[in-house]
């Protein structure tokens, strides 16, 4: 069959992408965006398709991507239905500040263009109501002709600080129209990336002085990268929230987990910290320098924004240009041994204590990330999802700049498996992704063990098993406590061993090579190791590990 020489209008949207350098799209099938579908796959140098059995497998892979490539991919969602399973993530994505095109179908808005049924199900006036409260920019072009500004405005927004994800919305028939004859593909060149807000030189001086001045100055980073130098600089302590990439977890002046830090700091640097309350308390004594872009993303519908941390100073700039100002005005000093000989106690005692833990008939969870660690030596690695506690932090030498993607941020389950896909179409084939992965949040979205075993993506999930929801049981454990009854049901409604899941199984089902459960640190080293060798052929592994309940 000749292919005919008509272009259409999802061929002009793909276009779009392409110029934009979209690598990837995810997405799971719909007939709402089949015109954009048609054209990925008949275009070339289109994105590379990674096919999810669920929505909110495809959004944590652009979750996980934009933190390992530091760029956005792009997710494509049925109207109504894939966008209502896709908002659990597009939250977690809102949540980490991560940059992403999610694309929609809806329609035909013409009701005499409409099937019976299916079409009036699925439109909707408009989509983006469904998600309004939790992207940056969201959009619905009527005509063609409003498609490229429209494009340009959606790519520069979700990439400027701070980042966050957007949704555009076409029209069925807008895709599968032919191109109108006037119709002008304008360039995405012509539209300049907004630069990221930056500290005035007085707001800097200022800055610097209170630091100079500070007996015992110390730093939170949050969404900050890079921070070594302005630590070595203040000899300063820093303390790393795990949102991105602060500074390498062997560092002399990374004292994350390390307790009365903060608590004998006269002077803090925030470094855009969300939320503050947790590391300073309720009524700090320290005096608080907050450099943070927060408020420029408020909402009135979920308080994601924490409490209102009261401060000396409130600049509002990207931690980057602060921290690159800083340097330039302060002089490199001696350290402040006495932390960093606390800190360097710290972690040999962390490490002690991890190589040693033992359980009956289980693998400690600070074993299981210890042994990890060791596996992992020398090989080329991503920790693109770790644990809650962040011992990997404690335990680990992590040095390259996004070797930590970080976590989901929302607390929506099922974050993992697709952050991991999503860190492995970034990083190559040469670099494991790895994800240390809780048995809940796997169990919620497994169906994404399958795309990893479909791209034959060079991923390792390891997973720490208590074959429980271990918050909740905690929970049913402290709210019984309180009112004076028998934690002895905490399980009923949180445990998930009567019957336990064969994970193994489940993974191998999906073409996933898997072990376990590994129930003592001899048989967990030795599938780690197998599990290893199957990643870096380029083929995805999990390794199934029985830990501690509560």
């Amino acid at each position: 069959m000749t292919a005919s020489a008509t272009r259409y209008g999802s061929d002009a949207i793909v276009d779009l992408m392409i110029e934009a350098e979209i690598e990837h799209v995810a997405f799971n099938p719909g007939a709402s965006f089949r015109g954009i579908h048609d054209s990925l796959v008949h275009t070339e140098g289109a994105p590379q398709v990674a096919l999810c059995m669920h929505e909110a497998v495809s959004v944590a892979a652009a979750q996980g991507y934009a933190k390992a490539a530091g760029k956005p991919m792009a997710v494509l969602l049925h109207d109504v239905v894939g966008l209502q399973n896709a908002s659990m993530a597009i939250y977690n994505a809102w949540c980490d500040r991560v940059p992403m095109l999610l694309i929609g179908g809806t329609g035909p808005k013409s009701k005499a263009r409409r099937r019976p049924w299916i079409d009036w199900i699925h439109t909707a006036t408009v989509q983006a109501e469904q998600v309004r409260n939790y992207v940056k920019w969201d959009d619905e072009p009527h005509d063609m002709a409003s498609v490229p500004e429209s494009f340009a405005r959606a790519y520069t927004t979700t990439c400027a600080e701070p980042a966050g994800p957007v949704y555009l919305c076409y029209d069925v028939d807008l895709q599968e129209d032919p191109l109108p004859e006037d119709y002008v593909a304008e360039p995405l060149s012509g539209y300049a990336m907004p630069a990221p807000p930056a500290a005035t030189p007085h707001d800097l001086d200022e800055l610097a002085a209170a630091l100079r001045g500070a007996e015992r100055p110390a730093i939170i980073a949050g969404y900050a990268t890079g921070v070594d130098a302005l630590a070595d600089a203040l000899g300063a302590p820093v303390i790393d929230k795990g949102l991105r990439f602060a500074l390498p977890t062997a560092h002399p002046l990374n004292a994350s987990g390390v307790k009365g830090v903060l608590e004998e700091a006269d002077v803090v640097l925030a470094l855009d910290v969300d939320e503050l309350r947790g590391p300073l308390g309720v009524s700090p004594a320290c005096k608080l320098l907050n450099v943070s872009l927060g408020h420029l993303r408020l909402r009135g519908w979920a308080h994601d924004y924490s409490p209102l941390q009261p401060a000396a100073m409130h600049v509002t700039a990207s931690a980057e240009s602060v921290v690159a100002g800083l340097v330039n005005r302060l002089e490199v000093g001696g350290r402040r041994s006495e932390v960093v000989g606390r800190i360097a106690e710290s972690r040999e005692q962390w490490r002690s204590a991890a190589a040693g833990a033992e359980a009956d008939g289980c693998v400690p969870l600070e074993r299981l990330v210890y042994e990890l660690g060791r596996v992992l030596e020398g090989e080329r690695f991503v920790l693109a999802n770790g644990t809650n506690e962040r011992i990997e932090h404690r335990l680990w030498s992590l040095t390259e700049p996004r070797q930590y993607l970080g976590w989901h941020a929302g607390g929506g389950l099922g974050y993992g498996v697709g952050a991991t896909i999503g860190a492995a179409l970034a990083n190559g084939r040469d670099t494991i992704s790895v994800s240390v992965q809780a048995d809940g949040d796997l169990l919620y979205l497994p169906s994404g063990l399958w795309t990893a075993a479909q791209l034959s993506l060079p991923t390792l999930f390891v997973v720490h098993n208590n074959r429980q929801y271990g918050n909740t049981v905690e929970h049913a454990r402290k709210i019984a406590t309180a009112r004076g009854r028998s934690a002895d049901k905490r399980y009923d409604g949180a445990g998930l061993g009567e019957p336990a899941v064969g994970l193994p199984q489940l993974a191998q089902s999906f073409g996933v090579w898997a072990s376990g459960p590994a129930a003592d640190p001899e048989s967990l080293v030795k599938a780690l190791e197998e599990a290893v060798n199957v990643a870096r052929s380029g083929r995805p592994a999990l390794v199934d590990v029985l830990t501690p309940g509560f």
